[in-house]
């Protein structure tokens, strides 16, 4: 397991163009949000999507066919070429849902044996490496410019102030970093010099810097801050810095159109070459930056489910990850900004290493719903301490543990050792998270009907039928297992849902499965699917935890009132 702490780096705030939808809520999930995705080529799929449909009451008109490669009867093709996705499956599912209007419905997908698991990266093109190398060439150049422009600067700064220490780093956050640092300081530095005409000739200097590093029109906006203003001879006037603005707006307008989602070779380098004229080298290295990721290859894989939950999201780059906007988090961030990206569809997925599992999956979890589901608790933990990531998920498993002993009368067994929990050694397991054996199953024991659990390690779901493939998410299915999730290629520690987040908000009750992966998920268009029925809340009848139970910042996932879904339609 890889450990990354990291957002999708840097790029360009790319126009999410076409329809804005007004979304349903995301949760309080229902039959009605639901749509059901086959591959018509694959005819076990559409028989365990009609199984499901009236196992759950799904409405009729609600399965979503797609012609994709069949694989062979007894294992279907797991996987779909990066360019066939978007031609195969994002656009007959679109065009399904707007035609049956169902685009302000549909809040939920439920992919089926057959659809792909995995989206392939982006093949490596002679005219993609051409330009990449180009790319990377003209970013390589551009750095070192920055780099030395910064020391210059952080050494004039460290001249007025001893004490001044320049910030490390030299990728592009710790550059801007740096720059913002080394500017105050140098702001700071101004204040101090006595005589008019050395601080005017210092203050030129300044801005000459500025104009270099983040373009003359973003020099303007800074030096025409009160604190900066102050020290020129001759400040900007109102009437300059609205000008400044508005040509800023127009350039990043300009930037914005040909890095599109159409664009062409030519269209980014013409944006990079704006961005040289008008955003200075910073400037240039964020947009370089941003078209590099944009056009690359590396790290364009993804689980089909996760980048099928941005349906709806238009010319957004497919390279590593972005922001789950239905994490619960980020849903509070973006209602304290206001802000109404396109929606973010829940995904799960009804799929197994035989037809009987996931008719097991099916069954099992509408029975074992009315019934309540029993059994213990298994948490295995690894004992790691301290503050890097690996001592941080290892928390999150003590804090689980901590919390079901505190506020439940659960059986638990918790292993806070490196060793897992003994292969074959418990019983009745109701709820299953452990830690570490890469793509090597060794069952803790015998699960409870219903069960529900994951494990924490890398490339468990690389297959769900391959022969000789031992990873957690096939045995865990195959075991009796009726909701898991794992990732389809490296996915990065943080990519997980939180232990003590999912499972807890899962045992109040108030969620479904869906629901309580998808408020835990911190990344979209990346790595991890959920395997489950969207709608299974096992402990609905009898959870074993309270809202109140759990830790205070946890309790805003689970809404005082759920709304119910809007039907207003989609503007054009």
């Amino acid at each position: 397991m890889t450990s990354l702490i990291a957002g999708r780096g840097s790029r360009l705030a790319f126009l999410l163009v076409g329809v804005l939808l007004a979304a349903a809520p995301a949760f309080a999930l229902e039959p009605d949000q639901i749509a059901l995705v086959v591959n018509s080529r694959v005819p076990v799929g559409r028989v365990l999507a009609e199984l499901y449909a009236r196992e759950r009451h799904i409405p009729d008109g609600r399965i979503i066919e797609l012609s994709l490669d069949p694989g062979s009867s007894i294992s279907p093709s797991e996987d779909i070429s990066f360019d066939a996705y978007d031609t195969q499956v994002v656009a007959p599912v679109r065009s399904f849902l707007s035609t049956h209007n169902l685009q302000n419905r549909v809040t939920c997908l439920v992919t089926f044996w057959g659809v792909p698991l995995r989206i392939d990266r982006k093949p490596l093109t002679p005219l993609i490496k051409q330009e990449t190398d180009q790319i990377g060439k003209e970013l390589a150049e551009t750095r070192t410019a920055v780099i030395k422009e910064l020391t210059a600067l952080e050494q004039s700064a460290a001249k007025d102030d001893p004490t001044f220490k320049p910030q490390p780093g030299d990728d592009l956050p710790h550059l801007a970093r740096r720059f913002d640092v080394t500017i105050s300081a140098l702001a700071r530095g101004l204040t101090t010099v006595k005589d008019a005409a050395e601080r005017e000739a210092r203050y030129q200097q300044f801005v000459a810097a500025c104009d270099r590093l983040i373009g003359p029109d973003r020099a303007i906006e800074l030096v025409s801050q009160p604190a900066v203003a102050l020290l020129a001879a001759h400040p900007p006037t109102g009437q300059d810095l609205t000008a400044a603005r508005s040509r800023l707006a127009d350039v990043q307008k300009q930037i914005a159109q040909l890095n599109s989602e159409t664009a062409t070779p030519e269209d980014r380098a013409k944006a990079r070459s704006l961005a040289r004229d008008n955003l200075g080298l910073m400037g240039l290295l964020f947009i370089g930056s941003s078209e590099e990721e944009q056009v690359g290859t590396d790290q364009t894989e993804s689980a089909l489910d996760s980048e099928l939950a941005l349906l709806w999201w238009h010319g957004y780059p497919r390279v590593r990850w972005v922001p789950n906007e239905l994490e619960w988090r980020d849903q509070q961030s973006l209602q304290r900004r206001q802000l109404r990206p396109p929606p973010t569809l829940m995904v799960t997925r009804l799929d197994g290493p035989s037809e009987s599992a996931v008719r097991n999956i099916i069954l099992t979890s509408a029975k074992i719903e009315k019934e309540g589901l029993k059994g213990q608790v298994a948490i295995d933990a690894r004992g790691l301490e301290g503050h890097e990531p690996y001592a941080d998920y290892d928390q999150k498993l003590r804090n689980l543990a901590g919390l079901l002993t505190s506020k439940t009368s659960l059986k638990i067994t918790f292993d806070n050792t490196p060793k897992l929990i003994p292969a074959h050694s418990l019983q009745d397991i109701a709820i299953y998270c452990g830690w570490y054996s890469l793509r090597n199953y060794s069952p803790p024991g015998t699960f409870s009907p219903g069960a529900v659990g994951f494990h924490v390690a890398s490339f468990e779901l690389v297959t769900l039928r391959g022969v000789k493939e031992h990873g957690w998410v096939r045995g865990l299915l195959s075991d009796g297992v009726v909701g898991t999730l794992g990732p389809v290629a490296e996915p990065y520690l943080q990519s997980f849902p939180p232990a003590d987040e999912f499972f807890p908000l899962l045992m109040t009750g108030k969620l479904t499965l869906a629901e309580a992966y998808w408020k835990t998920l911190p990344w979209g268009s990346w790595m991890q699917t959920c395997i489950g029925d969207p709608l299974y809340n096992p402990y609905k009848n009898d959870p074993p935890l309270k809202v109140e139970d759990l830790p205070p910042e946890l309790r805003a996932a689970i809404p005082a009132t759920q709304p119910a879904p809007t039907t207003q339609a989609a503007g054009g």
